[in-house]
């Protein structure tokens, strides 16, 4: 979707929607927030951005390195196809966002990816696996975690659209490297429960039944209210029944719909007595 958004300058796949590129550098700084025609753009989305194009600078050389070093290897060949496949589609559309968003994307793997590489040079036969497989799985698996991040609290629509892409990318780098046997997942970093959350400034502190403070981990999602539409099932009070305020009708229907099927029964045992009295 995002490389077919306005893949000739100017020129939109709708006109009725016109597609302007801004100048490189126009995508702000800092911690600076730029209004695109795409939505919002901030720190994080621009974050995000220079995060996948660096991984795909380390992550297809360090495909190319298994393919050279380990070419008996089957496992580890399908994981060093996966991941310049991947990171070749996703720079294609990481290069796309940053055009259309006016963001200038790094040309340079980070200094810690460039020593991993280094890592991977220094070593051979089953090191070499084991330090292929378990750098790219640590790196994958904080990626996947902040790409998620992004996703659910982005307001740019071309960062959904790179993340979400992101997501799907990473998941299956993620499985065929765990494939290849040499992740050592006691060394992966663990997961840690969700903070609990914090009361307003000022408001009162909640209360239990004997007016004890209650616990915070009794309900881990007290403070968060999920927000939907006016007018619709799911806003309508819990007195007016599961249904709102047509549970007659409901039962109603259902009682109709056993005397009809208590109907049909009773006439189709009818239609057999009569067959059965006919034989004889």
């Amino acid at each position: 979707m995002l490389l077919n958004t306005g893949i000739a300058i100017g020129q939109p796949p709708n006109p009725s929607t016109p597609i302007s590129t801004p100048p490189p550098g126009s995508g702000g700084t800092g911690d600076e927030v730029v209004q695109t025609q795409w939505g919002p753009l901030g720190p994080a989305d621009r974050d995000f951005m220079n995060r996948v194009k660096q991984a795909g600078l380390w992550e297809k050389p360090a495909g190319d390195k298994g393919r050279a070093k380990r070419p008996d290897q089957p496992k580890i060949l399908e994981a060093c196809k996966h991941l310049i496949e991947g990171h070749t589609l996703l720079d294609n559309v990481v290069n796309r966002a940053g055009v259309l968003l006016g963001h200038t994307l790094p040309t340079e793997a980070s200094d810690e990816q460039k020593g991993w590489l280094a890592e991977m040079d220094a070593a051979n036969g089953d090191e070499f696996d084991a330090v292929f497989a378990n750098r790219l799985r640590a790196a994958h698996g904080k990626v996947y975690a902040y790409a998620a991040q992004i996703r659910a609290g982005t307001k740019n629509e071309l960062i959904r659209i790179l993340s979400t892409q992101a997501m799907i990318t990473v998941f299956d780098h993620m499985k065929v490297l765990e494939d290849t046997g040499r992740v050592d997942f006691a060394g992966l970093e663990s997961p840690q429960p969700l903070a609990p959350p914090t009361a307003a400034a000022g408001a009162p502190e909640p209360t239990g039944e004997n007016g004890n403070s209650a616990d915070a981990s009794t309900n881990p999602t007290d403070g968060v209210i999920p927000t939907v539409p006016e007018g619709t099932r799911f806003t309508r009070t819990a007195e007016q029944g599961v249904f709102g305020d047509n549970n007659g009708v409901f039962f109603g229907a259902i009682a109709v719909l056993a005397l009809a099927l208590v109907g049909m029964r009773m006439i189709s045992r009818s239609k057999k007595t009569r067959r059965k009295s006919r034989s004889f």
